[in-house]
């Protein structure tokens, strides 16, 4: 295994969140998690945030107001935006019972990575665009590298502590962090996405980007986008070209891209070989196979 010091400031967050673990001894990881979210930030403490937890948690003033949002702390030897990691954490830890979150097509991937994409490609068309010129330029400004790799942490550090190996947040986050981020990149891929290595290589890559692009597009469907998001036909299905032929509405061809935006970041901080293959024109439904024309996601 490879060891990484915990830097300063991820010592001080995790002392924070040992502290508040002693005060709430009684209660479960679950709702440990939504309490640290209260010490995030206001943005991931509204109605819409809570729906998604099943957990309602206000905004936590006073002391340590906002003690947790801290966008540039060292996580896994990687810049990462760590009041974005502690949000999407909370939804990425089982919770008890039956939740209206549960009866719907929500899932942690929408507090996550499938809405920091489909978040910046619903703001390129929304009217507050503030003049980006295209999806790739929204993709660089809202679904940074240290949001993935808040995501990716989330979903990692959840799934340590949904399968018992940890009964605490501060223990999985410090097991987190005596990995390398390269191999948490390769446990992401394999565990939520489904993707299959062999060395360096991704061996599955249109799989995986389907995957991507379904929750990307189920993100647009469910948010409280304008109705424009919510009517478009084939939302997912690509053009026979790669090309945008209406830029006025979302088309498959903006999932592409940021299904590769993200892939692209697996494949740079994961170390893994350079991709070239064919998407699927519809994920979900293989047998309509893929398109003539390949894409590459550069290494």
């Amino acid at each position: 295994m490879h060891l990484l010091k915990a830097m300063p400031e991820l010592e001080e967050a995790l002392q924070f969140i040992e502290k508040i673990e002693r005060e709430n001894s009684g209660k479960s990881v679950y709702e440990i998690a939504n309490k640290l979210r209260g010490y995030t930030k206001k943005g991931y403490t509204t109605p819409l945030w809570n729906t998604a937890t099943g957990y309602s948690q206000e905004y936590i003033a006073g002391e340590f107001k906002e003690k947790l949002n801290q966008e540039y702390l060292v996580l896994s030897g990687e810049v990462t935006d760590f009041g974005h990691f502690i949000a999407a954490l909370s939804d990425q830890i089982n919770q008890p019972g039956v939740n209206w979150s549960d009866l719907t097509s929500w899932t942690g991937d929408h507090t996550s990575w499938a809405g920091d994409i489909g978040s910046a490609i619903i703001v390129y068309y929304s009217k507050d665009s503030n003049n980006i010129k295209d999806v790739e330029e929204a993709l660089s400004k809202f679904a940074r590298d240290s949001d993935y790799t808040a995501d990716i942490a989330a979903y990692v550090v959840g799934a340590l502590i949904n399968s018992g190996k940890h009964t605490s947040i501060s223990q999985a986050i410090y097991h987190y962090n005596t990995i390398s981020y390269a191999e948490n990149v390769r446990t992401f891929l394999k565990k939520r996405l489904g993707g299959t290595m062999e060395g360096h290589k991704l061996k599955n890559a249109a799989n995986v980007e389907a995957e991507i692009r379904r929750a990307v597009s189920t993100f647009i469907r469910s948010s409280n986008a304008p109705d424009i998001f919510k009517s478009v036909k084939n939302l997912l299905k690509l053009q026979p070209k790669l090309e945008l032929e209406n830029t006025t509405i979302p088309n498959g061809t903006d999932m592409l891209q940021g299904s590769l935006h993200f892939l692209n970041h697996m494949v740079r901080k994961g170390g893994l070989d350079s991709l070239r293959f064919k998407p699927y024109q519809l994920p979900g439904v293989p047998w309509l196979g893929t398109v003539t024309y390949e894409v590459k996601v550069p290494r």
